[in-house]
């Protein structure tokens, strides 16, 4: 089969027949059939007549010339001289700027930086916080007992009284029923007794948790709606040890998200008896990125172990990362802060070097041997100050990627009112457990009624409600997108030297066919 007649066009390179390519198959090649391959169409004078294929210069000038790179093209039409050197040199200075300013957005993208973005949602229906109460003292006093002292073994075992409460015996503290007299949520008396759970705390012993699974909503941001509490701090109930009395009179609350173990010491609100306190509440939920952009944990992430029950938090792994480095080198606890020894085998044995610089004076201790750390030992308030000032090593105890935080405003004005006093006082008289206890405690005879003086000096109020129904979320983002970073790097290029992504495909095209050339010659 014969070729097909070349055109009459120079400007255009012939295009072969399609049986001229199987002929290749068969054994019989053609130089020319490679062009219909590539489909590289040239000025005609870039084809080598002799040697029967393009030429490499003139392939190169044929792109030069077509080529939608600017700076390029300038160079390649301007005419000899003055002209073709200015150009020479903006197109250099071009590519100075170019590289400069690639620079500074690659490395500003590889920061990772984030920005804040806060969005507030309103709702009809608004999940209501987890709340703990606690009295400020910790071990509730006997009831009329003139002199009540720690028996003599357990005494030399304990040496202060927040041992007194580290075998988890609740009955030490103030009761439920005691500290709690009434409880209303959104309008609705609340059953204390199954609504509230009992949380064990290091620093103030008994502490009553309500909504602890989160299953409480409200409708309405005003007074009235929320929880409402009468609580009994029980002054008349303080303990009188010798070792560390209660500073102030009251009780500490804290809000927080469901299913966390609280630490009411971290946050808690101190509120005092014969006053009424409205603490008003806005939620807000952080959305960290996570990543290359910051330290986080998502749910399905594997965390620290802690002491704590309940949700992972950054505090709760603070606090154990700093009694775990008291106990193994000081052999002691922190009183404040909640510790597990079933967690650690023994013996535990400090480090040389801890020895050496006096941090610990144990080689080795038995879990037996651990109590409470003594106020005046330096093991502990060594490590306390690296922890303070951020020197101690506490490795992935990250916040979440996901977080909910409860901010309170607290508003406080005595209670009740002269006139209002009457009206609590009765309706105070009619728990009859109330009575038994003041009775019981001296406070009060078999005939007698809640005083005004008992009143304000061991009852207060509390109101917890929303300032409004609505969520602020906090989310973090990328500053620079990575979708952002390709149309600024694209940007750069068209603004200093005019390319758009279509010339970077022609210096791949151009690149393939110099490459094709070279193989073509070499065979």
């Amino acid at each position: 089969m014969e070729k097909v007649p070349p055109t009459n066009n120079p400007a255009v390179l012939e295009v072969e027949s399609p049986d001229v390519i199987s002929s290749e198959l068969n054994g019989t090649v053609d130089k020319h059939n490679w062009f219909e391959t590539f489909r590289y169409k040239v000025n005609s004078q870039t084809y080598d007549e002799a040697n029967g294929e393009p030429d490499i210069v003139a392939v190169g000038k044929d792109f030069c010339s077509r080529t939608t790179s600017q700076g390029i093209t300038q160079v390649f039409h301007a005419p000899e001289g003055s002209k073709r050197i200015f150009w020479i040199s903006l197109t250099f200075i071009a590519l100075a700027l170019l590289i400069g300013h690639l620079y500074y957005l690659i490395n500003t993208f590889m920061l990772f930086e984030t920005s804040t973005e806060v969005t507030i949602v309103p709702a009809k229906l608004l999940e209501f916080p987890a709340v703990t109460v606690c009295n400020n003292n910790m071990v509730k006093a006997l009831p009329v007992v003139p002199e009540f002292d720690i028996p003599g073994a357990f005494a030399e075992q304990f040496d202060e009284v927040a041992d007194y409460l580290t075998m988890n015996n609740s009955n030490n503290g103030h009761q439920k029923e005691d500290l709690i007299e009434k409880a209303i949520f959104d309008n609705h008396f609340v059953d204390i007794e199954k609504d509230f759970i009992l949380t064990m705390n290091a620093r103030y012993g008994n502490c009553y948790t309500f909504n602890m699974n989160g299953t409480r909503k409200t409708r309405r941001a005003m007074p009235g709606y929320g929880l409402e509490l009468w609580l009994n701090i029980e002054h008349y109930a303080y303990d009188t040890f010798e070792f560390r009395p209660a500073e102030w009179v009251g009780a500490i609350v804290k809000i927080h998200d469901k299913n966390i173990e609280p630490t009411p010491q971290e946050g808690g609100i101190v509120v005092a008896p014969g006053t009424l306190n409205r603490l008003t509440v806005t939620k807000t939920k952080f959305v960290r990125k996570g990543g290359v952009y910051g330290n986080c944990f998502n749910p399905e992430d594997y965390k620290p172990a802690t002491f704590y029950t309940g949700k992972y938090t950054k505090q709760h792994c603070d606090n154990t990362c700093l009694q775990k480095e008291i106990i193994t080198k000081c052999c002691c606890h922190l009183k404040v802060v909640k510790y597990d020894l079933s967690n650690f085998t023994q013996p535990w044995r400090s480090l040389p070097e801890d020895r050496e610089s006096g941090l610990s004076n144990w080689t080795t201790c038995q879990k037996e041997s651990i109590g409470a750390c003594v106020d005046n030992d330096t093991c502990w308030k060594t490590i306390w100050e690296r922890y303070d000032n951020g020197s101690l090593s506490c490795q992935h105890c990250w916040d979440t990627c996901n977080e909910t935080k409860y901010d309170t405003r607290l508003a406080s004005v005595p209670w009740p009112a002269d006139a209002y006093i009457d009206r609590i006082a009765s309706e105070l008289e009619q728990n009859q457990h109330l009575m038994k206890q003041l009775f019981v405690f001296d406070q009060i005879n078999q005939t007698d009624k809640i005083s005004d003086e008992i009143l304000k000096e061991n009852f207060l109020s509390v109101e917890i409600l929303y300032e409004s129904l609505t969520t602020t979320f906090v989310t973090e983002r990328p500053s620079i997108s990575t979708f952002e970073f390709v149309s600024e790097i694209g940007g750069t290029f068209g603004l200093w030297i005019g390319w758009t992504i279509l010339t970077i495909f022609e210096f791949f095209e151009f690149v393939s066919d110099l490459i094709v050339i070279r193989f073509r010659k070499r065979r």
